[in-house]
């Protein structure tokens, strides 16, 4: 049995975590996206609906940090965050019986 994390990641009874459009291979139940691809961009480039300066809503440098398969590209997560902090987004994951 294979559970769907959500629309892009699916997690394996082995513990695999895979990209649901090719099956390549990101990570494990502790670290789903280990192996994505991870780019840090302005915040701006997140689409039109960004536009205001990030300096008039936090006090330290923001930027768009999104994931990608590395296999098809398909964007698995995205986030505007404080530069200098990691990855909050985390998932944890339990199957009940």
């Amino acid at each position: 049995m294979s559970l769907f994390i959500d629309d892009n990641l699916e997690q394996h009874d082995d513990g695999q975590v895979t990209c649901r459009q090719c099956d390549q291979v990101l990570g494990d139940a502790q670290s789903q996206l280990r192996d994505a691809r991870v780019t840090e961009t302005a915040p701006r480039t997140a689409g039109p609906s960004v536009r205001e300066s990030p300096t008039l809503f936090a006090d330290r440098p923001v930027i768009l940090r999104r994931s990608f398969c590395p296999r098809c590209l398909t964007q698995l997560q995205a986030e505007i965050v404080p530069a200098d902090e990691p990855s909050a987004r985390h998932r944890s994951l339990s199957v009940k019986p």
